[in-house]
């Protein structure tokens, strides 16, 4: 069986629970600014500017709608935490001497300051954006940059991902295997392959080696 040389992550909810730190701070922000009920945005997935827009319209006022959205983001920073286990899966990948990569849809300005936030930098050899390829997942072309980056072929690399259709489906499409990170995912358990925690990760990788 060909051993697998390298792993590339999914960064919101694969790496840390996104969920959580945006319901927080989504909360916080609406006690702060005296709102009488929670945002009526769901603050997840969205980029910057959708997200902006969507603040404009609860708010009304531009301003307290800049102050808002500028305070929300500092609290979702803060608020981040890895799952439990995530960080000692990495640990345990990156001395095993497989190399290690972050994938996401999400651009730079998002990515690289929660991974600092949350120390997890120097697990990565490489930090795939929006900003990196001309398009994003699920397309195959973004998988084929990923691979020619690292000089693999697809049977040498495996994904870890919470979304079925950008990480998991794919992924397989191209010829690399695939991790449903179904612990931060709110979709269904993948019937192949999937990880009820992050420590099933280390499982799936080495029962492959």
């Amino acid at each position: 069986m060909t051993r697998i040389k390298a792993v590339i992550f999914d960064m919101d909810n694969t790496l840390h629970n996104l969920h959580a730190a945006a319901e927080a701070a989504a909360d916080a922000v609406s006690l702060f600014c005296g709102a009488e009920f929670t945002l009526h945005f769901t603050p997840l997935n969205r980029d910057r500017p959708s997200l902006r827009a969507e603040f404009v319209q609860f708010f009304v006022c531009e301003e307290t709608a800049e102050e808002a959205f500028s305070l929300y983001y500092q609290l979702e920073l803060q608020c981040l935490r890895e799952f439990d286990g995530m960080r000692e899966v990495l640990a345990v990948l990156k001395d095993a001497g497989l190399k290690l990569a972050v994938l996401s849809n999400s651009d730079g300005h998002s990515v690289y300051p929660r991974l600092e936030m949350m120390g997890l930098n120097d697990f990565f050899d490489a930090v795939f954006v929006r900003e990196s390829f001309a398009e994003i997942k699920p397309s195959p072309a973004v998988f084929a940059a990923v691979l020619e980056y690292f000089g693999l072929a697809a049977d040498e690399v495996i994904m870890v991902g919470d979304s079925l259709k950008n990480d998991v489906a794919a992924a397989r499409a191209c010829g690399i295997s695939a991790i449903h990170a179904w612990y931060g995912s709110w979709e269904n358990r993948d019937a192949e392959c999937a990880a009820a925690c992050p420590a099933d990760i280390l499982k799936s990788i080495f029962e492959k080696k």
